[in-house]
């Protein structure tokens, strides 16, 4: 879960003490590892699974992922201790389905989904110091999210062909083919941490975010994201 993968690297931060120098207004601009659980994409898919069944076709999952390892590109401005304002970019990890359709006659068809989810995020920070170098953060914002649906098509459906004497026949064609969709929309998000500010030079710090409201039925549904991140930032 995200939220282990930030209390253990909490303790690894507090590793790398040592003395700051007065603390002064700075921009940074750094990038983040991060470990992804997308709640709730799996059990929206299964939903959508199970509403194409009908009294023709007989429709099954075959598997689903909801979460992963992504990256963020972030930005921002500290102009006292206390505050900022950031933003940034992010990537999150491919969501998967499977899923079949079954029919008499032998008839089927088989889908593979893939959707790819990026974030761009606005945030204000509040920074609280607590010992030399190290402070512990809170942010809220939002953002616009964009996903891209990729499908794979594959399988048999019968067609009806008729010979230059008119007789009518049924045959099983093979279908293979690939379709595409997107869709877009408002997130909001909020999160916490700690960060290490080294001899304002660069800093290191382990967040862990919440956003919500991301997805649409028509790329298989709704979710919520959490994030837990490791990140790395330069000062200019």
């Amino acid at each position: 879960m995200p939220r282990q993968t930030f209390l253990l690297a909490v303790p690894l931060l507090a590793l790398c003490a040592n003395a700051q120098a007065d603390f002064y207004s700075h921009r940074y601009a750094g990038v983040s590892l991060t470990e992804i659980d997308q709640q709730g994409f799996c059990s929206d898919a299964e939903g959508f699974v199970r509403g194409l069944s009908s009294d023709n076709w007989h429709a099954s999952g075959q598997g689903c992922s909801e979460g992963g390892d992504g990256w963020k590109l972030y930005g921002g401005w500290r102009w006292t201790p206390h505050l900022a304002v950031e933003a940034g970019y992010q990537q999150l990890a491919d969501s998967k389905l499977g899923f079949r359709l079954d029919a008499d006659q032998n008839q089927y068809l088989q889908f593979r989904d893939k959707i790819r989810t990026r974030l761009a995020n606005a945030y204000v920070v509040g920074h609280w110091p607590i010992a030399a170098g190290f402070s512990v953060f809170g942010k809220v914002g939002g953002g616009l999210w964009w996903s891209e649906l990729s499908e794979r098509r594959s399988g048999e459906i019968l067609f009806e062909f008729e010979d230059e004497e008119g007789n009518r026949e049924e045959q099983l064609v093979e279908i293979n083919g690939r379709i595409g969709a997107s869709d877009n929309g408002f997130h909001w998000g909020y999160g916490a941490g700690i960060s290490y500010q080294h001899r304002n030079r660069w800093s290191i710090r382990a967040e862990w975010e919440s956003l919500g409201d991301l997805g649409s039925e028509e790329l298989r549904g709704d979710y919520d994201v959490e994030v837990a991140s490791l990140g790395w930032s330069m000062h200019f």
